[in-house]
C-alpha cells in the first residue's frame, strides 16, 4: 500500500484552493493504485519553527556525535525526516504569496534540508541527495493567470531545485490551479489534471 504524505501550507482551510488541488491529485493516486494510506500535515494548525540560535547550532553538529538524536532543538526536524522517509508520496499544497511559497511551507522547508542528513558532497564538491526514489506533486494557486504574466513567480522552481539538490529527489510534477481571484471563479480540477499519468 502506498503512503501518501499531504503537506498543507494554506490559512484559507477547507477553502483553499492549493489544498482541494492537493486532494484532487490524490484521489487521482487513488484510482491509479487503488488503496492508499493518506497523511495529512497542516503547516497552518501545526508551524514549523523559525531557526533559532541553537537550532541552527544543532543542524551544523555532525549528525555521528553522540546524542545527535536527543538534540532538543532538532525534534521537530527529525519528525519531518521520519515523516518523508515513511512516504512513498508528497503531495505539497501552497498559494502564492507575493510571488513565493507560504511562509509555513518556507520554514518547513528550512526544518528539512539538513547536511548529512538530506544532503551531502561528493569526492568532487557536488552536493548529493541523500533521499530518493519518492514522488512528489506539487499543488500551487494563485490569484492571477501566473502561467501568463510576464512576472516570474519562485515557487515550482524554487521547490523542484531543493528536492533535486538538497535531498535527492528528482521526480516532481507540478499543478496550478489559477485565477481565483477573478469574479466568478469556478475551479475545474479535470481540466487541470487532464495529464495526470493514468
Amino acid at each position: 500500500m502506498k503512503t501518501i504524505l499531504q503537506i498543507t501550507s494554506s490559512a484559507r482551510a477547507d477553502s483553499s484552493y492549493s489544498t482541494n488541488l492537493g486532494k484532487e491529485i490524490i484521489d487521482r493516486i487513488r484510482k491509479k493504485y487503488g488503496s492508499i494510506s493518506v497523511i495529512t500535515w497542516d503547516l497552518v494548525d501545526t508551524p514549523p519553527p523559525l531557526y533559532t540560535h541553537e537550532m541552527v547550532q544543532g543542524f551544523y553538529t555532525p549528525v555521528d556525535t553522540p546524542d545527535y538524536c536527543s538534540i532538543d532543538s532538532l525534534a521537530y526536524a527529525n519528525d519531518l525526516i521520519e515523516r518523508i522517509n515513511a512516504a512513498d508520496t508528497l503531495v505539497i499544497s501552497t498559494p502564492m504569496h507575493n510571488f513565493g511559497i507560504s511562509a509555513h511551507l518556507k520554514a518547513w522547508i528550512d526544518q528539512l534540508v539538513r547536511f548529512g542528513v538530506t544532503y551531502t558532497y561528493d569526492d568532487t564538491g557536488n552536493r548529493v541527495g541523500l533521499i530518493a526514489d519518492k514522488d512528489v506533486y506539487l499543488a500551487i494557486a494563485s490569484g492571477g493567470m501566473q502561467s501568463s504574466s510576464p512576472v516570474q513567480d519562485y515557487i515550482a522552481d524554487y521547490l523542484a531545485a531543493v528536492f533535486r539538490t538538497y535531498v535527492g529527489i528528482t521526480k516532481i510534477q507540478t499543478y496550478r490551479i489559477e485565477g481565483t481571484a477573478f469574479p466568478n471563479f469556478s475551479p475545474d480540477y479535470n481540466a487541470i489534471l487532464a495529464d495526470f499519468p493514468h
